[in-house]
């Protein structure tokens, strides 16, 4: 109680106290929480449930107000590491997370092979209650890849925006903008290697790995100026700088080496990233 006083002793404008408001409004009266316990019954001091500022969905309450809203903010920062898999348990949790998506999947899977069959009745159950689905895939160029273009089909067929990616080695599934799986297992392709995936629980941490991957600016990939087709991948230079170019061979741009190319409008929030 002495270091609650000092504490109280040295604020300046604004005082915050996180505890159990049942036990603070049943604190005798001649104590310092009996007195913060006046101050709340008398609406002199704000009170806020815990379960408004660490909402499951993060988003931050319209009404709390401008130093609530801030405490929210601060508090949305800190994740859960809820599941460590291996790649056996691995598509168990992959399943239930993706069954339990309702706005939004974020996939990044270099490579697609067999283990993607048995996943395309569950996105294509997801596409179907209305979930916003984008995966981005390694593009024909990758040798890997380009042996497996009739499951990037079946894929194509199931999921609205498939997106290639020039040597692109990201393991990442986001979903509903606050649970991250994050780690080595390619989750559309993953077969005999031993990986470990980690899944993270947290709204602030969760739109922080979207923004960092531009995943809304390369999640719109355009038409080829020239052939007006979609075998349009996108790339980045040594610079950093990112940008689409049409890898269809027989496209009237195509002259060796070069082909049809245009810089992609990153963000204006996430130039610096």
């Amino acid at each position: 109680m002495r270091l609650f006083n000092v504490a109280v002793t040295r604020v300046q404008t604004r005082l915050y106290v996180i505890g159990s408001r049942s036990r603070i409004l049943a604190a005798e009266e001649h104590t310092p929480m009996g007195k913060l316990a006046e101050f709340i019954r008398a609406q002199r001091a704000r009170s806020v449930p815990a379960t408004r500022l660490i909402a499951p969905n993060a988003q931050v309450p319209p009404d709390l107000g401008q130093f609530s809203s801030r405490l929210a903010e601060v508090l949305s920062r800190h994740v859960e590491v809820s599941d460590i898999d291996d790649e056996i348990p691995f598509y168990d949790t992959f399943a239930n997370r993706l069954a339990e998506a309702r706005t939004s999947l974020w996939i990044w899977s270099p490579w697609t092979a067999k283990r993607l069959i048995g996943l395309l009745p569950v996105l294509e159950d997801a596409v179907r209650r209305g979930v916003r689905v984008t995966v981005f895939v390694r593009d024909p160029y990758d040798t890997g890849q380009k042996k497996q273009t009739e499951l990037v089909k079946q894929l194509r067929k199931v999921v609205p925006t498939v997106v290639s990616v020039n040597v692109m080695h990201q393991k990442i599934v986001v979903i509903d903008e606050h649970t991250v799986l994050l780690g080595s297992l390619n989750s559309l392709s993953q077969s005999r290697s031993r990986e470990v995936m980690l899944t993270i629980k947290g709204g602030h941490f969760a739109r922080k790995i979207l923004a960092h991957e531009h995943a809304e600016d390369f999640a719109r990939p355009p038409r080829c100026g020239a052939c007006k087709g979609d075998d349009v991948d996108l790339r980045r230079r040594g610079n950093g700088a990112w940008y689409w170019r049409c890898f269809n061979r027989a496209c009237s741009a195509r002259k060796g080496q070069k082909a049809w190319e245009a810089p992609v409008r990153i963000s204006r929030g996430a130039r610096r990233r």
